[in-house]
């Protein structure tokens, strides 16, 4: 029995770049959900599209050389859902509807096709979203609770918010996406059985970022993803686990990573909501002008239900990471809506955005910093230690060039992580730890570009 086809221009589509083809594109979908499932193709051309609500066993196809337009005014998409329930995570985190393709609990649904895709930089300019969002527009796909998911060979550019976000989601096979986008790149949230491979991200944010927040009305688990053969550039950080971390991450490998032109971490581990890290293995990578190398962090920003306890991060290994190149000036694209204004397209490793203060939540101001360099940390805490971290086959030659520093590192943390939540300078020019239990290096080595007074490790009350 043949797949049923149905044609977004028998529905009405235009695809002249210039009228909005949403309506004409829904229809397709709704017809093909109707008949029990097929294929929405898309002819070769240019369809304006604002939000798009998927729907079960309807597989979107774009025919090579079709462009996607994000349309350009932000209150044609869908605005942001009503939530009934208690929201501990970020605004980015807790709405779906406000993106160009939606899917709440639909299964067996694709997004293939050799198509670019605008969005056009639209930003909510009237800041209606709230402070928390940061004037944040569309999402490109976010996808909630679905399963037997397919995203697939996609060049998608300029998205204003996350721009692949899926939150409890099982079975997803995303691969040969091409972006350039300024907020975060993938991101999975409390997601099951994922592959994520052969796809190159450049992003203001962070690049590939998984989540495990309250966003699904109850905590879950990412658990059984797998990610390799691609390449990260970020404005933040590259891999990272967090900030989002209420319910935990399990049997995760990430593997054959090169990652490049990254402001802060290269990888980034972090438990600060009550998370469980168990079974993270993340080897093959390779670092050109990154800032930090490695952070691994247990803290206690803890904001989600009453009654969670301080989370854990146990076995992991990282292995086989070199990194080269001391951290240089380099063009990225812009991380935020002020950058944007700004065009800001530029990142010098020695300015810093600092964020919004209390009395002007609006102002954003990059300073110069003498000491813009951060120092690779792996720090549990007092009352709980990381647990069976084995580094092996890890070589870091890094900028250096640090004669003076404070030897003395402060307990306590501020909420929110980063590498430098200790201080950029730490008194180790490769790795710092501390609260550590049965921590393993296997054939670690450290050198510099310039000369450096510090040992390479610092352990305090590692075991």
């Amino acid at each position: 029995m043949s797949e049923k086809i149905f044609n977004v221009m028998d529905h009405g589509a235009v695809a002249d770049g210039v009228t909005l083809d949403t309506a004409a594109v829904q229809s397709a979908v709704d017809a093909c959900n109707a008949a029990g499932g097929g294929k929405v193709y898309f002819p070769k051309g240019k369809y304006v599209l604002a939000t798009v609500f998927l729907k079960e066993n309807v597989h979107i196809e774009f025919e090579k050389g079709t462009l996607i337009l994000g349309a350009l005014d932000f209150y044609a998409y869908a605005q942001q859902e009503e939530i009934d329930y208690p929201i501990y995570q970020d605004a980015s985190h807790t709405y779906f509807d406000l993106s160009m393709f939606v899917g709440r609990g639909v299964d067996n649904i694709s997004i293939t096709g050799a198509a670019k895709i605008d969005m056009r930089s639209i930003w909510d300019e009237d800041g209606v979203r709230g402070e928390a969002i940061v004037h944040r527009g569309p999402k490109f796909i976010a996808l909630k609770e679905c399963n037997n998911v397919l995203i697939s060979d996609l060049d998608i550019n300029n998205v204003t918010d996350l721009a692949i976000y899926f939150a409890g989601c099982d079975n997803v096979d995303i691969h040969g996406i091409k972006m350039y986008v300024y907020i975060d790149g993938i991101s999975p949230d409390n997601c099951k059985n994922v592959n994520i491979y052969d796809c190159d991200l450049e992003t203001g944010d962070d690049g590939i970022v998984f989540k495990s927040s309250y966003t699904l009305n109850r905590l879950d688990v990412c658990r059984n993803i797998h990610v390799w053969n691609c390449r990260v550039k970020s404005r933040c950080n590259a891999v990272k686990f967090g900030t989002e971390t209420n319910g935990g991450f399990y049997d995760i490998l990430v593997e054959d990573i090169d990652i490049r032109d990254t402001r802060i971490s290269a990888i980034a581990i972090e438990s600060v909501d009550g998370a469980i890290i168990d079974n993270l293995t993340i080897k093959n990578v390779e670092m050109t002008n990154v800032n930090a190398p490695i952070f691994i962090h247990i803290g206690k920003r803890m904001r989600g239900p009453e009654g969670l306890e301080v989370g854990q991060i146990k076995n992991v290994t990282l292995e086989n990471i070199n990194v080269d190149g001391p951290y240089e000036p380099y063009p990225v694209i812009a991380f935020n809506y002020y950058q944007f204004k700004n065009n800001d397209f530029y990142q010098y490793p020695w300015m810093f955005t600092v964020p919004p203060s209390d009395k002007d939540p609006e102002l954003r101001i990059t300073r110069r910093f003498a000491d813009w360099q951060m120092t690779s940390n792996c720090c549990g805490l007092k009352e709980r230690h990381l647990e069976n971290i084995t580094l092996r086959n890890v070589h870091l030659k890094l900028d250096g060039g640090v004669q003076e520093y404070n030897k003395e590192v402060p307990d306590k943390a501020p909420e929110y992580p980063e590498v430098y939540v200790y201080g950029k300078i730490l008194p180790a020019k490769g790795i710092y730890f501390r609260y550590v239990d049965n921590l393993v290096l296997d054939n670690v080595t450290v050198e510099t570009y310039r000369p450096d007074a510090r040992e390479d490790f610092v352990f305090e009350h590692v075991n």
